[in-house]
This record gives C-alpha cells, sequence and structure tokens, in this order.
C-alpha cells in the first residue's frame, strides 16, 4: 500500500512518529508489525503499530539510525508524502499467543514500547486481564515525551501501573532511575509477579530480552508462541 503522510513528529534528534492515512479495509491485531518504507526505494524495516485496532489511522515510531539505509531517508518524510505500507502483518506479542487472565505485565526498552501503544489502545486488552502493567526503560527522560503522558493517564486509575525509567540522567518527578533489571532484583515491582497469576510480554534490545526470558523462564514462566499460548511471549523481530 502507498499511504499518504498525514503527520509526523519528532521528539528527540533520534526519535519520531509517523501517522497516515487508512484503508478502511486494512486488519491487524493489537502487538502485531508490517514492513514499511519510501515508496521506489525497496528498502523495508520491520515496525510496529502504534495505534490501536479501531483508529482510523497508522501509526509508526521511528529511531534515527546513523546512516541508516531506512532511517536516513525516513527521518525527512513530512506531511504530504507517501510510505510503503505491506499489507502482511505479524508478530509474538498478541492476545493469541498469550494466556488471558490475571495481571499483564508489558517490559520495554527504547522503541520497544511501539506494540505495547497499540495494546493499550485496544479496549479488548483491559477485558481481558485483571490489571495492566507497564515498565518502560529509556536513556534520557526526553526519550519518554512520544508516549508517557499516554501511558500515565490511561493507567491512572488505581487499578493499573506504569514504571518509567530513565538509565542515564537524574529522572523527573515520577520517574526512576535504572535498569528494569536492576528494579527487578530491587523488587520495585518483581515481588508481586509470579507465574500463576502473571502474564509478561517483552520487547527491547537482543541482550533485555534475553536477560528478561532467562529470569522469567527460570522463575517458571513458559514462552508462548503461534503455536500455543504461554505465560510470557517476547518479539523476537524487533531489536530497538
Amino acid at each position: 500500500m502507498i499511504l499518504e503522510v498525514t503527520e509526523v513528529e519528532h521528539y528527540t534528534d533520534s526519535l519520531f512518529r509517523i501517522r497516515t492515512e487508512r484503508p478502511r479495509s486494512f486488519r491487524f491485531t493489537a502487538g502485531e508489525f508490517t514492513m514499511i518504507g519510501i515508496p521506489d526505494t525497496n528498502i523495508t524495516r520491520a515496525y510496529s503499530f502504534t495505534n490501536g485496532p479501531g483508529d482510523d489511522y497508522l501509526e509508526f515510531y521511528s529511531i534515527k539510525v546513523p546512516n541508516g539505509p531506512l532511517t536516513s531517508k525516513l527521518q525527512h518524510i513530512k506531511e504530504g508524502d507517501s510510505l510503503e505500507v505491506k499489507e502482511r502483518t505479524s508478530g509474538t506479542l498478541t492476545m493469541a499467543n498469550i494466556e488471558l487472565g490475571g495481571n499483564l505485565w508489558m517490559f520495554a526498552t527504547g522503541t520497544g514500547i511501539a506494540p505495547f501503544v497499540s495494546i493499550l489502545r485496544d479496549p479488548d486488552t483491559y477485558n481481558n486481564f485483571d490489571t495492566v502493567n507497564v515498565a518502560w526503560s529509556v536513556r534520557t527522560s526526553a526519550e519518554l515525551d512520544a508516549y508517557h503522558d499516554f501511558i500515565k493517564d490511561i493507567l491512572s486509575d488505581g487499578i493499573n501501573n506504569y514504571y518509567p525509567t530513565v538509565t542515564q540522567e537524574t529522572p523527573r518527578q515520577g520517574v526512576l532511575q535504572g535498569r528494569i533489571q536492576e528494579h527487578i532484583a530491587n523488587d520495585t515491582y518483581w515481588k508481586f509477579i509470579r507465574p500463576d497469576s502473571d502474564k509478561v510480554m517483552v520487547c527491547g534490545s537482543m541482550d533485555f530480552n534475553k536477560d528478561m526470558k532467562n529470569l522469567f523462564i527460570d522463575t517458571g514462566f513458559t514462552e508462548g508462541s503461534k503455536r500455543s499460548a504461554g505465560t510470557f511471549v517476547q518479539e523476537k523481530a524487533f531489536v530497538g
């Protein structure tokens, strides 16, 4: 599909968001990704949707990779330009791959928050679990700007929880400091998580995904896939 870009917003020197029109016939599941690119370049990369399945637009969150084959061009895209969006969608971070019920935990680093924003925008998410909890780690507070207020507001009902954290500066009020793994080790929220009552989704860098998988599998969680639902799932197609 060749779609018109309707909105572009840059948050830092390395992070930006793109919104496009959405054909009425286009369908996807919250948590999935697709391939996007600049028309006529033959270069595409996997991007998770950040819009909800019911929204009338498509949205993608991107990092600017120095000399990146796609992002070196994509970062200059403007409203009114065209974006190529493949119609095939995929991904493991969906409700079909995880057991429902209990407490849902979503752990993300950097732009790994993208699929979780889509999941948070899907009303069915809150019907499938008792509580929804998000821990999002970035380097600096400015890197939270794209979705911090949205996540904080949607999870501020006294039932669900949001744990933003920064690793390379003193955080602003309401934001933790340090890596997610450190907060797990210090029982900031880990003491509440156990495989008989909690479900876990993970999306981040390769090292982060590996650390978290080892931790949860060692604790008794089972990894879900398209073949069978589990109590833990990660997005292997994403690195960010």
